[in-house]
Order: structure tokens, then C-alpha cells, then sequence
């Protein structure tokens, strides 16, 4: 990876206009730990440790000072280790700092890639992506650098785990076997930063062998906590599954909406493992073509070599083996969510069947009443005139005597019904009248108007070479 600018000029301003990355100094922080193995370090007896020279640099002042002591200039290996908070905060730096580590330490500025990746968010941002393996190999020097992402368990009955990212950049010089890693961690006093430490202490013999031997330890750190991890949440979902597969339609669901959204959520958390694992297995197969490399070199003999690329074939295979297993789980958990939806949807038609099947019955008793009503209104209305006082039966004759004011009645009654019939085109139907009359209300002027201007809008559509071919 090279940059398209010498002198690193874009990375620096990515840095600069970076704003919820890195402290601003106006608040306490946790130091940047600066470990170092000194090129004549005393072994201590009879464990067989060797002394360490740290120190804890918490602003730019004391991180000066001591990058400027020409005493701690000659080192065989020095450990920088710098974490967040946690994994959602910004990285426990200044930009002065860092510019001043990288300065100082001849680092190439396209490593500024990696403490890009540690910023402050709210989100699950940047979920799979990893810097990916860079080397630059020269003469004198090897310079690599990545981002790996890592399971670990976060003890929460809603997510048990998390994924968080290491960053590492390693230079080894291969005249005078010096090396420089900078450690970048999610968290404080990581898994990985211990390990390193201890590794360091106990066993530096190792790394003298095997210049790369202190990956290894970062990358056992958390590997094998994947399958944990898959395992967790598999838990989850093989329940559900099984329950969801012996589900019926016609019987009560055991499964919800809720349901589905949990499912939804297992797919999500073993959506990004395969592109997150692919990224670690490009990691192994670089640090696998540096030791051989470095063998070329003379500095890794043969049986470090064959050790080391054991490890990592191991590693890889590993890998490999936990991407086809979240493959899996992803494939079940999407196909467990889509028998979930069309259950779902099922149950759902079959209570509207229900339903429909419950309005046919009330319709068919609406329309017998109806029909009853029907057959009984002409008894009504003719009930309803005779009781009314145009009608007398005369005791004598025993005829009905009909009043002569009886025209009082249906001048009444067409009124009121002429009345009623006005007031409801008034209200339902003079709008619809209103609507058809502007429709149609059009001048013959106007619509051909209207007509040569939408024929004029269209674009005019050329013919293709093989609509011309085609037969007339």
C-alpha cells in the first residue's frame, strides 16, 4: 500500500480533521504505555525474567521526555500500547502524541489508517471492516501492519458477547534485530496487552527466535473465543427453529412478531463473521510469507520456520472452519425467520377466513331481517294512514268516512320526501356533479392545446441498430 502523496500529507490531514477520534487534552486520559526491552537487559534468576523499562506517558510533555533520553534510544524490542475506554469511545491519545510517536519512530503515515478505525460512536458502525494486512519490505527492514476483530464475552442477558478490533503494527530491522509494536486496543488492560506483557518477560527467548512469535500471542489471545461465541447464540436460535418447524397453522402459535425480530437479530450478529474471518486468514498467510522471508534473511532458522508455519496453517484452518460454521448458522437463521413470516402470514389469512366466514353468517341474518322488514312495511304504512284522524267510521252505516282535508296529507309527505332527496344531492351528490362537469368542461381549443404540449414533452425515441434489422 502506497500513498499517492510522498510525503503522507493526506493521512496527516485525515488526522487533523478527525474529530471523535482522539482526546483533545482538556480532560484526564489514560496514558499511553511505552515498554521497553534494553539492548543489554538483565535477566533476573531463576525464573529467568529479564528487567523492563515502562513508563506511562498521560501528556505530550512526559511522552517528550522520554523519547528524547538518549538512554532509552538502544532497545532490542519496545512495546507502545494505546486503548480506549471501551470499544465505542475515542482512542486514550492526543493527536500531538501520536504524531509525535510516529515522528519519532520513522513510522510510514499510512499506518495512520489503523488509529482511524478507533473512534467515538452511538452506532455499531464499521462492524466488519479491518484494516487489511499491509507490508513494505526493504532491505533493512520489515514494516507490517492490520486490524483484526475479535470476539469476547460481554455478560448481558440481552447480548451476551460483543465484537471489538485489535489494531498491531510491528517494524523489525533485520541488521540490528530491533523491533517496535504498537498495540492499539478496544479496551483497558486487554486480554492481549497481558499477554503480551507476560510473553514479554518470561519469555523473550521466543521472540528472539521467532521475530513474529509476538502475533501469535495477540492472535491466541481471542481466537478461540469464536466458537463460544457461534455457540452462544445458537443457543438462542435452535429453540426457536424447532419450535417454528413443528408449528400448525389450525393449532394456537407459540411463535409471535417478536419472535421474528429475534431471529433477525441472531442473523445479524452472524452476518459480518465471514468477511471479519477472511480478513484474519489474509493476516496469517502475510505473516506466514514475512517468516519465510526472514528465513531467506537468516534471521528465522529452520525449525522456527516449521513451527511458525504450523501455527499458522492450524490458525487458518481454524478459520476457515469457523466462516463455514457462521455460513451456517446465517443460512438457518435466515430460513428459520422466512418459515417464521409465511407462518405468520398464514395465520393471519386463516383468522380472516375465520372472519369472513363469521360476516357471511351476520349478513345472511341482516338480510332475513331485511327481508322480513320488507314484507311487513306495507302492513305498517297502511296501519299508519288509517290511524290517523282523515278516517272515521260512521256508526250507522258502518262505512268509513274518508275527511275531505285528506289532501293536507300527501302535499306533507311529497314535500318532505322532494325535501330530503334536495338535501342529500346537496350533500353527496352536487360534488360528484361538480367533479364530472370540470372534467368534461374542457374547450376543444384547450385539449388540443393540452395535447400537442404532452407530445412535445415526450423525447423523441430513436430507432437501435437492431430494431432496424428487424423485419417490416
Amino acid at each position: 500500500m502506497h500513498s499517492s502523496l510522498d510525503d503522507g500529507s493526506l493521512y496527516h490531514e485525515r488526522i487533523e480533521s478527525s474529530a471523535n477520534c482522539f482526546e483533545d487534552g482538556r480532560r484526564p486520559f489514560q496514558p499511553v504505555h511505552i515498554i521497553d526491552v534494553p539492548a543489554v537487559a538483565k535477566t533476573k534468576q531463576p525464573r529467568g525474567q529479564i528487567d523492563l523499562v515502562k513508563k506511562a506517558c498521560a501528556n505530550l510533555e512526559i511522552l517528550d521526555e522520554h523519547l528524547g533520553n538518549a538512554a532509552n534510544s538502544d532497545f532490542r524490542l519496545r512495546l507502545i500500547s494505546i486503548n480506549q475506554k471501551d470499544s465505542w469511545s475515542r482512542l486514550q491519545v492526543t493527536k500531538p502524541m501520536l504524531e509525535k510517536i510516529v515522528a519519532h519512530h520513522d513510522i510510514e503515515p499510512e499506518f495512520l489508517e489503523v488509529p482511524l478505525c478507533f473512534f467515538e460512536r452511538t452506532t455499531d458502525e464499521e462492524q466488519s471492516f479491518c484494516v487489511p494486512w499491509t507490508v513494505t519490505e526493504c532491505a533493512t527492514s520489515f514494516r507490517m501492519f492490520y486490524t483484526f476483530r475479535y470476539a469476547e464475552r460481554k455478560s448481558l442477558p440481552t447480548e451476551p458477547w460483543v465484537i471489538r478490533q485489535v489494531g498491531v503494527y510491528h517494524k523489525f530491522d533485520i541488521k540490528t534485530k530491533q523491533s517496535l509494536i504498537m498495540l492499539l486496543s478496544a479496551v483497558p488492560d486487554s486480554k492481549a496487552y497481558d499477554r503480551v506483557f507476560r510473553t514479554i518477560s518470561n519469555e523473550f527467548h521466543n521472540i528472539e527466535q521467532r521475530p513474529l512469535y509476538l502475533h501469535e500471542v495477540v492472535h491466541s489471545s481471542y481466537f478461540a473465543y469464536w466458537k463460544d461465541y457461534m455457540c452462544a447464540y445458537e443457543r438462542i436460535l435452535l429453540p426457536i427453529a424447532d419450535t417454528t418447524t413443528a408449528t400448525f397453522i389450525n393449532e394456537p402459535l407459540r411463535v409471535t412478531h417478536n419472535t421474528l425480530g429475534t431471529i433477525r437479530f441472531l442473523e445479524s450478529r452472524f452476518l459480518p463473521l465471514q468477511a471479519v474471518l477472511r480478513s484474519f486468514e489474509e493476516v496469517l498467510r502475510g505473516l506466514e510469507g514475512v517468516n519465510e522471508s526472514l528465513h531467506s534473511a537468516g534471521v528465522v532458522d529452520a525449525k522456527s520456520l516449521r513451527s511458525a508455519k504450523s501455527s499458522s496453517n492450524n490458525m487458518a484452518r481454524y478459520c476457515q472452519a469457523y466462516a463455514r460454521t457462521a455460513m451456517f448458522l446465517q443460512q438457518r437463521s435466515n430460513n428459520t425467520a422466512t418459515l417464521l413470516a409465511d407462518t405468520l402470514q398464514y395465520r393471519n389469512q386463516a383468522v380472516a377466513q375465520d372472519q369472513n366466514g363469521s360476516m357471511i353468517i351476520l349478513t345472511r341474518s341482516a338480510v332475513f331481517i331485511t327481508i322480513i322488514t320488507l314484507i311487513y312495511l306495507p302492513w305498517t304504512l297502511i296501519t299508519g294512514i288509517f290511524g290517523m284522524e282523515f278516517f272515521q267510521m260512521d256508526q250507522e252505516t258502518k262505512n268509513v268516512d274518508v275527511s275531505p282535508e285528506i289532501w293536507q296529507f300527501f302535499v306533507a309527505a311529497t314535500g318532505t320526501t322532494v325535501l330530503t332527496m334536495l338535501v342529500y344531492y346537496l350533500m353527496a351528490g352536487f360534488p360528484q356533479i361538480r367533479r364530472k362537469a370540470g372534467s368534461s368542461g374542457q374547450t376543444p381549443d384547450t385539449t388540443a392545446h393540452q395535447k400537442s404540449t404532452s407530445t412535445a414533452k415526450q423525447p423523441r425515441r430513436c430507432s437501435t441498430d437492431i430494431e432496424k434489422s428487424w423485419p417490416v
